[in-house]
């Protein structure tokens, strides 16, 4: 929901003045104990974002003399809507708006509600709590926090997953490998979770029997060129009983009566801890238009937290890197905490993401001259940071087609591929719609993926000159980087993009047929260079670096890859002018699978060399980031 901004004239304003010439910025302050009538000065701050956000939009009304930094005290700060800026609320960008954490302060924007009222011992730990709010389904949250901490919502089974003997029905009835318990079979509001290729579905349940599960509708995808079979790589399991809760943390809410469930560790009584549970998918929103864009807007050392995920009544279908559909006639992507559109100079800069249901950043259509760095990422639910979004589109042959205008109908009427300097130039004057000059540098990205897993740590479809680089990409369930979108020839706005000298592991969990770093389509210019890739395994079609269908006109050199499920490197009906060279592996001469589109084998591995400084790939300066057990 936009937030809607009423302001009220008071006589604070001659408060609010430049601190000095020398800094030429206007400080806003805010804290958790201070007042929406106060002045909104150091001492005598606002007490939240959206008061702070109305004092800038009247200072931009009266006409902008400086910068302004809104400075937020330390401690947590619960948003009960979406804050939007846009040019109504800070003027024409000639003066840069920085929302920041004091130094040395931790400030949170959470997108959760406490939950109130005294627990109840049900029996042994099992201990429910009345939730008015979520009765008769008027408030239904799949995310659970406990002092900040994400908790496991009951599952069965516990680890790892049930496989297919085969699929019936015309795919409405997957029965089991496993017998189920015959009491299970009288649940309702059950819902499966299921892993077919690179897809990942999530969708109710209509039965259950000993031995198998029934959908609503038919289970899995059937958008793109696979669906779930009886193979190996298919993997299922159910969520959301109250039978399914018997290991500490579990939780389990019955929507109907309005009663939260949860199992507490031996000695814990769930009275001393604080609870909270999501209400809300995006946090701020930096929108701007054709007609104006915003800019000059910058985060800078805050923490954004605990959103829910979308899950429409008839599921959430996986297409690919986090995108989701019903059919071929419309594709959705994952929300984000934060979110830009049509907004050009933007920065995130030292801020932390963690417990999202959806995504955290991204960058939507008319975006450029953006960064994202020295920024932390936990536990987000989907893509992590998303270049390229479309939030709702209609496919065209693969579901994930659609370009922004597109620059390939221009390239067709070349008698030559154009250059990347002509590329370049045809975009600025042409396809302003489409992300360029982003900067993803110095981030950590760990341990996410774990709401939707088919999502991407990095996700860039259709965008040109994005930059990323120096990144610690660790424990995904699927493809760390991916970059393009589309399966089939031509040109497109994803061109010109660099990927040099990141850090990825243990990559590829729990889907299959991605990697480390994944490529597709025709890319001008695009360059993967010096990048350490160590941990590509988990289920099928784990590689190293994946140039897949149409993939050409790219470098790929320098990069060092080890312990991976399949190839290093593995080519699949790329074109014929891709350069790779001097990169190197566990694996030798033998590193590099396929061919070109005109049967040419491609060049082998340099001689091998030894095994790099890891301490060179990853997040540079101080305060970098350790990792244990890799």
């Amino acid at each position: 929901m936009k937030l809607i901004v009423v302001f009220r004239l008071m006589g604070y304003f001659a408060l609010l003045l430049p601190v000095g010439e020398a800094r030429a910025t206007t400080e806003i302050w805010v804290s958790g104990s201070g007042s929406d009538d106060a002045a909104g000065t150091q001492e005598r701050p606002f007490e939240t974002l959206e008061r702070a956000m109305n004092a800038v939009h009247e200072l931009a009304r009266l006409g902008l003399q400086d910068a302004v930094s809104v400075f937020m005290r330390g401690g947590e700060y619960r948003l009960d809507r979406t804050l939007e800026i846009n040019r109504d609320n800070i003027g024409d960008g000639h003066f840069a708006i920085t929302i920041m954490a004091n130094p040395g302060e931790r400030v949170i924007l959470s997108g959760s509600r406490k939950l109130r009222g005294e627990w109840q011992r049900v029996r042994d730990n099992l201990w429910v709590l009345s939730v008015p709010e979520a009765r008769d389904r008027k408030w239904v949250f799949r995310s659970l926090f406990r002092d900040g901490e994400s908790l496991p919502r009951a599952r069965e089974p516990k680890v790892g997953f049930y496989t297919i003997a085969s699929v019936e029905d015309s795919r409405r009835r997957l029965r089991l490998q496993q017998r189920l318990p015959h009491e299970w079979c009288n649940l309702t509001g059950v819902e499966v979770n299921s892993i077919a290729h690179w897809h990942f579905s999530r969708q109710p349940v209509a039965q259950i029997t000993e031995d198998s599960v029934v959908g609503e509708r038919p289970i899995g995808t059937d958008v793109s060129s696979s669906v779930i079979t009886n193979q190996s790589h298919s993997r299922v399991w159910l969520e959301n009983a109250l039978v399914f809760a018997d290991k500490a943390g579990d939780w389990f809410l019955d929507t109907g009566k309005g009663e939260l469930y949860y199992v507490a560790a031996a000695g814990e009584d769930p009275n001393r801890g604080t609870f909270s549970a999501p209400i809300m998918r995006e946090l701020l929103v930096v929108r701007g238009s054709t007609e104006g864009v915003v800019r000059n807007v910058h985060f800078r050392g805050l923490e954004f937290a605990e959103t829910d995920w979308e899950m429409p009544a008839d599921g959430r279908l996986g297409v690919q890197a986090g995108a989701w559909a019903f059919n071929l006639g419309r594709t959705y992507t994952p929300d984000a905490a934060l979110r830009f559109i049509y907004s050009w100079n933007t920065s995130v800069q030292e801020c932390t993401f963690c417990n999202l249901g959806d995504g955290a950043i991204s960058f939507e259509i008319g975006t450029r001259d953006a960064m994202v760095s020295h920024c932390d990422f936990r536990h987000v639910g989907s893509n992590v940071i998303q270049v390229g979004r479309m939030p709702e589109f209609v496919g065209d042959q693969h579901p994930l087609q659609r370009d922004f205008a597109s620059a390939g109908a221009w390239s067709d009427q070349q008698n030559h591929l154009p250059s990347d300097e002509e590329i370049w130039r045809h975009r600025n004057k042409t396809v302003p719609e489409a992300p360029a000059q982003i900067m993803i540098a110095d981030n950590r990205v760990i341990d996410c993926g774990n709401l939707d897993y088919g999502s991407i740590g990095i996700c860039v479809t259709y965008a040109n000159h994005v930059t990323i680089e120096h990144n610690l990409i660790i424990g995904l369930p699927f493809t760390a980087i991916s970059i393009g979108a589309r399966w089939a020839p031509g040109l497109t706005n994803c061109h010109s993009n660099m990927i040099v000298h990141n850090r990825i592991e243990r990559v590829m969990e729990q889907a299959g047929d991605g990697g480390g770093i994944y490529l597709v389509g025709e890319q001008p210019g695009t360059r993967v260079l010096d990048n350490f890739i160590r941990g590509v395994y988990g289920n099928y079609g784990g590689q190293g670096i994946y140039p897949d269908e149409c993939s050409d006109h790219m470098e790929i050199a320098g990069n060092y890859i080890t312990k991976i499920m399949d190839y290093p490197i593995f080519m699949h009906k790329n074109g014929p002018d891709q350069l790779l060279h001097d990169n190197n592996g566990e694996l030798g001469t033998t590193a590099i699978s396929g061919e070109n589109t005109h049967g040419c084998r491609w060049v082998k591995f340099a001689p091998e060399r030894m095994p790099p400084d890891v301490g060179a790939y990853g997040p540079r300066g101080p305060g970098t980031l350790k990792i244990s057990g890799i």
